[in-house]
């Protein structure tokens, strides 16, 4: 099991990864859509750092136990 979960990371941090385009893709819609509901500078990057920080360790929770039950089953 344990090596399945370090071939997964190893994977996933490897250049040639097409999920690489997932960050700045998040990144931009984090400011997009915490421009469209805030007015403050400060505010706003505080909020898209929440949002994508949020996101991102959502989709990789997600993208991990999908994993490990495809790993099982």
């Amino acid at each position: 099991m344990w090596d399945a979960i370090a071939g997964f990371f190893a994977d996933l941090v490897s250049l040639s990864n097409p999920l690489w385009l997932y960050y700045p893709l998040c990144a931009v819609v984090a400011v997009v859509y915490k421009t469209t509901k805030l007015d403050d500078p400060r505010k706003i990057a505080l909020g898209a750092v929440h949002f994508f920080v949020s996101v991102s360790l959502g989709m990789f929770g997600l993208g991990l136990a999908f994993y490990l039950i495809s790993q099982i089953f």
